[in-house]
């Protein structure tokens, strides 16, 4: 099945957040999930509970062990710093090869397939690539998350456009409550509707998640 790639138009908007709530929600109905998070800058080996990888773990119904964080995040680094930074630090190179390949070997048959980008869509991932490199190469549908602050719109749109320049259409846009905006995420989804013909749809902190986004994800 084809990946869903779940990326954002900045970094800490809820984008793990978001593929969390979705994560329990298609679990609840009955599909079985699986999640990889290739790349994480910042993690704690002393609370991987706390990790997005640990996060991702726990909503995917599975144990959050060291084992299970080292299976779905080969490449981990402790400064909160962009992945490629990061690596650079630890004397590490992340090249797309390598983890185009990972993402193509950790799959389970039958299952809906998430990989959790870092970053924003054109954030460097590693050495030599970006969020939306590992998206082209992966064939994957996207799943950017943006926020609901002031600005929000033209950042959406402007990741909308990149990924258009890429001749990649996202698959949808989930407006995340995560952190509080001027204004309600219905009045930023309407806006951001008036322009783009991409699905969005908004999950505000503490709600579930829209049934018409699982109803999408499910379809592929």
């Amino acid at each position: 099945m084809t990946p869903w790639f779940v990326s954002a138009t900045g970094t800490d908007l809820g984008k793990t957040y978001t593929l969390c709530a979705l994560l329990r929600v298609l679990r609840e109905r009955g599909a079985r999930v699986e999640v990889l998070k290739p790349v994480l800058s910042g993690f704690t080996a002393d609370d991987i509970a706390a990790t997005d990888s640990g996060r991702l773990l726990a909503a995917a119904g599975q144990a959050v062990t060291p084992g299970n964080v080292a299976r779905i995040t080969p490449w981990r680094f402790v400064p909160p710093l962009s992945p490629d930074m990061a690596a650079a630090r630890a004397g590490v190179t992340i090249s797309l090869q390598d983890v185009k390949g990972f993402c193509m070997t950790a799959t389970a048959p039958g299952a809906i397939h998430f990989v959790e980008g870092a970053g924003g869509i054109l954030s460097p991932l590693g050495t030599d690539f970006l969020n939306v490199d590992l998206v082209q190469a992966l064939k994957a549908r996207v799943l950017l998350v943006a926020g609901g602050y002031l600005g929000t719109i033209s950042h959406t749109l402007t990741a909308l456009a990149a990924l258009d320049q890429r001749g990649i259409r996202a698959g949808a846009v989930v407006l995340s409550g995560f952190q509080a905006g001027p204004v309600p995420l219905e009045e930023t989804q309407a806006s951001i509707m008036k322009h783009t013909d991409v699905p969005v749809f908004c999950v505000a902190r503490g709600a579930d998640v829209p049934a018409a986004l699982v109803d999408l994800v499910r379809a592929g």
